[in-house]
């Protein structure tokens, strides 16, 4: 609440935070009949298939959608969609912990850490990683398949990954990962007659399971295929191609994991490290000090019998402990920055970059917020063992032992700067530019915001988006993760007119000169400006 100020400002800058606006208020215009191309919002007009140069927001625009057709402002429905997004990772946590068999007060205490971790409210100016509630279903679903040898589980594991996907490509990615990582990992830990377990519950299950199984498999499969494919065909034929460089750039270091500048208690220890020059905005990977103390003695309690006297659930929570511990390793080790030859950087990391798409996946550093999961498993392991380790007639010290956990945990939380933009000035920016306008706009016109002012160049881009779609009409501008030919800044303040940008749509897809002319004359530009050679 604190990150959306109750409900009378937006999680995040004027930038992303609107950005992200703009894609849910596309898909709400879509399934109300006013957008007529789900793919092509009417921004970077006349360029199609534009949606695909971002995350979508396809698995969860339907919740902002319904807070649409209930009457709230774009302001405070998308508020809203991010409070439900948080408390959706929150409570779907809760109920996988307590599935694990963990008390209530330990998955309380593990799904606060996977929701609200510095790592994660640090993220969220980047709206678009907020919902993450299917990467514990995942898990819970793969630990099925492991420990209980359930066949079934398979086809749950690549629906919640599909699902994942289609929230954010780039969670559905690090989930991937975590899957795999979590797969390795089960080759450490003793699982006699795996396969032949799984072979026998397959034949177990009655022919309408197995159909149905097969079923959710499959379209789970081909629903991330397509969805892929289609991102394909537009960096295809955009052009579109990664920057290794840039990747590198976002390759978490050691020092990023103590990294938290929004912190008030804990960012002294990130000022100590100012050898990150690029994207330190990305690196905020520190999880807490409360977090860090509970975690790693989370880390130590499945090893030693000695901490499992008093649960009951111990030698299933040892084992998912152990999971955890194993499959946050490798995604530590693997993805992390060493010190190369010459002082160059490396990490393992970089032979997945070969891989067809990997090199879209810039920011590397956010699967900490897959990353989470495994960090929150462990504390809840920490928590189960502390309240076990009191009896039950031990009232006052079990609740000084919640109160402190609670403490621990929460503090920082409490205190963290958030990075939010009152709704009142989303609004004010859209009057400043509508005084502007003609009255009234004529139909099939095409709106063009001038970004020659004083202010980088995308606050111009983005305010034209909003302006465009409140007004129902396309704009030349635009802004997404990726750039159509024609739209690339040389320079934080530099001018492209829209003549420039709509010659060169017109070079890119070989379309005649008249046509290019036609189009122009239908563009309104504002404020009229120099920034029309």
């Amino acid at each position: 609440m604190p990150a959306v100020d109750w409900f009378t400002a937006a999680p995040g800058d004027l930038i992303d935070g609107r950005f992200n606006s703009v894609i849910l208020e596309h898909f709400y215009g879509w399934i109300t009949g006013l957008q007529k191309d789900l793919w092509s919002p009417p921004f970077f007009y006349p360029n199609l298939n534009v949606l695909a140069f971002s995350d979508n927001h396809f698995a969860n625009a339907f919740i902002y959608a319904l807070l649409r057709i209930l009457g709230l402002s774009r302001e405070v429905a998308f508020s809203g969609w991010y409070v439900i997004g948080c408390s959706l990772n929150f409570i779907v946590t809760f109920v996988v912990l307590r599935k694990f068999n963990f008390s209530v007060f330990s998955a309380s205490a593990g799904a606060f850490v996977f929701s609200f971790f510095l790592p994660a409210i640090a993220q969220a100016g980047h709206a678009q990683l907020t919902y993450r509630f299917a990467i514990p279903l995942a898990f819970y679903e793969f630990s099925n398949l492991i420990y209980k040898r359930q066949i079934s589980a398979l086809g749950l594991l690549f629906f919640w990954i599909c699902v994942q996907f289609y929230c954010s490509i780039y969670l559905g990615v690090f989930l991937v990962f975590l899957i795999l990582a979590a797969s390795i990992a089960s080759l450490f830990l003793p699982h006699k007659n795996l396969f032949k377990d799984l072979i026998r519950s397959w034949s177990d299950l009655k022919k309408p399971s197995q159909l149905a199984v097969s079923a959710l498999l499959i379209i789970s499969s081909i629903s991330i295929i397509l969805l892929l494919e289609k991102y394909q065909q537009v960096a295809s034929l955009y052009g579109f191609k990664g920057n290794v460089v840039e990747v590198k750039h976002m390759l978490p270091r050691l020092e990023s994991y103590l990294i938290a500048d929004n912190s008030i208690l804990s960012s002294f220890v990130g000022s100590w490290f100012n050898q990150i020059p690029l994207y330190r905005n990305e690196h905020q990977l520190f999880i807490g000090i409360g977090v860090a103390l509970l975690f790693f003695i989370g880390c130590c309690i499945p090893w030693f019998n000695y901490f499992s006297a008093n649960r009951p659930y111990a030698k299933h929570q040892n084992a998912i402990g152990k999971l955890a511990f194993f499959s946050l390793l490798i995604l530590f080790v693997s993805t992390l920055q060493y010190g190369g030859g010459g002082g160059q950087l490396t990490s393992p990391y970089e032979y997945l970059l070969s891989i067809p798409g990997i090199l879209s996946i810039r920011a590397v550093t956010r699967m900490i917020l897959v990353q989470g999961l495994l960090v929150a498993i462990l504390v809840a392991l920490a928590c189960e063992t502390l309240i076990s380790s009191l009896n039950k007639k031990h009232y006052f010290w079990r609740l000084a032992c919640i109160a402190i956990v609670a403490t621990l945990l929460s503090l920082e939380v409490i205190f963290f700067q958030h990075v939010k933009t009152p709704n009142a000035i989303w609004i004010e920016r859209l009057n400043r530019l509508s005084v502007l306008l003609p009255k009234p706009v004529a139909a099939g016109s095409i709106l063009f915001v001038d970004n020659s002012g004083n202010e980088t160049w995308y606050f111009a881009e983005v305010d034209a988006m909003v302006l465009a779609q409140d007004l129902g009409i396309p704009t030349i501008n635009g802004y997404s993760g990726k750039l159509p030919p024609g739209h690339d800044q040389q320079s934080p303040n530099s001018c492209i007119p829209y003549l420039a940008r709509v010659q060169d749509y017109g070079k890119f897809h070989h379309l005649p000169e008249a046509s290019m002319n036609e189009l122009m004359t239908h563009v309104i530009q504002i404020p009229p400006s120099s920034c029309v050679k």
